[in-house]
This record gives structure tokens, sequence and C-alpha cells, in this order.
């Protein structure tokens, strides 16, 4: 084997521990295990409460208007690390709630796709499953609460399978000109273009793990 490839592996997996030890959450404590079943929790805010984020030389506001907490078991999880959003909110959790996630999971199979998350089934599917799922199982835009390195690291660690409960606000973003660039859907019966949750996460716990 040339030399030059051989430095070049090397260069790789050296790299390669780099990012995992410089991403891996660190900063967390021990917590109870995590239980399925319960609703999500929201609460509208009786004024809307704006923050001013920078992000190298742009300036965002988020704006929080409802306090959401919720329950999940992650189904798929990706972060668009080359994309403009990376500058705020680049990690998506799909994710399932109720007393029904290990039925979900085994009946039907979930993905991801150009910030959605899409479901498929191999066979018919009744009306009314089709609306408890569209109930019970969402596509979550995250961002951890400024200045909380280590719940955006454990944002970006949760995996498939994990269970993660998240604490926060659902929030509308908006750039230094007003401009909307998002606003987090506040209903779980909507689909398509704006049904995803945008949320600032103060408090995340992944499996037996929290981070706040």
């Amino acid at each position: 084997m040339p030399r030059w490839v051989l430095a070049l592996a090397v260069l790789a997996v050296a790299y390669l521990g780099y990012v995992q030890v410089r991403d891996y959450p660190r900063g967390g404590r021990s917590a109870a295990p995590l239980a399925l079943g319960e609703e999500p929790l929201q609460e509208e805010l009786d004024r809307r409460i704006p923050v001013t984020v920078h992000r190298g030389d742009r300036t965002f506001f988020v704006i929080k208007t409802h306090r959401y907490a919720l329950t999940a078991r992650v189904l798929a999880a990706h972060a668009y690390d080359w994309v403009w959003t990376s500058q705020f909110y680049d990690v998506d959790l799909g994710v399932a709630w109720g007393d029904q996630v290990a039925r979900l999971t085994e009946t039907y199979t979930f993905y991801q796709d150009a910030r959605f998350l899409f479901w498929r089934a191999d066979g018919p599917v009744a009306d009314a499953e089709r609306a408890y799922i569209t109930t019970h199982v969402g596509n979550v835009h995250v961002l951890p609460a400024e200045g909380k390195e280590h719940v955006g690291r454990a944002l970006r660690s949760a995996r498939e399978g994990d269970l993660v409960a998240l604490e926060g606000y659902l929030v509308v973003i908006q750039d230094a000109g007003t401009n909307e660039l998002a606003r987090s859907s506040t209903v779980r019966t909507d689909t398509g273009g704006g049904a995803c949750e945008v949320m600032w996460v103060d408090r995340v716990q992944v499996n037996e793990t929290v981070w706040e």
C-alpha cells in the first residue's frame, strides 16, 4: 500500500475520532427510565417571549408561543449540516408517542426526507388508523436553548429506537428583517407543509441521561 494512502487512512480515522469526542454530549446526569403513554403537554403563553440569537454575522429572533413537553420514541433522526439551517435548527427528530408506539413501529416503516417524516404500509390502511398515526407521529425541528451546547449535542446524539423527553417551547423564527423563516405547528392533527413542530429545547432526556 502506498504511504500516502496509509497516511490518508490514518488521518481519516483520527478525524472521525475527533468528531465523536467533540460532539459526544457531556455534562449529563442519570435519570429514571422514560415511559411512553402520555400525550404531549402544550400550554399557550399569555404573552409572546422573543429571544435574540446571533449566528456569525446574522441575527435571528426566536419567539416563544407555547410551552411544550413531549416523551416519545425516536423513529428517525437527521442532522442537516450542509444547509443554511445548520446555523439554527439543523436537527430533525421523527417521533411517536402514546400507548401504541410499539404496534406502530412493528407495523409501519418510517423515514425522513427533505425535512419531512414519512410512513409506509405494506397494505391498505383504514381511515381511523391514518387519523391515529397523524395525531401520534410527528417530525420535530429541534434547536437547543441559547448557551446550552450540551443540550444541542444530546439532541444530535439521539438515534432511532431511543426514548426521549423534550421540554421547552414551540416557537416562530424570524430573521433580522422580521421575515418569518419557520413557524411551529400548534396542533397534532395537521399534515404536510407547516405540520412540523419547531421546538426550542431547554431540557432533554435521552434514555436514562438528562441534559439541561
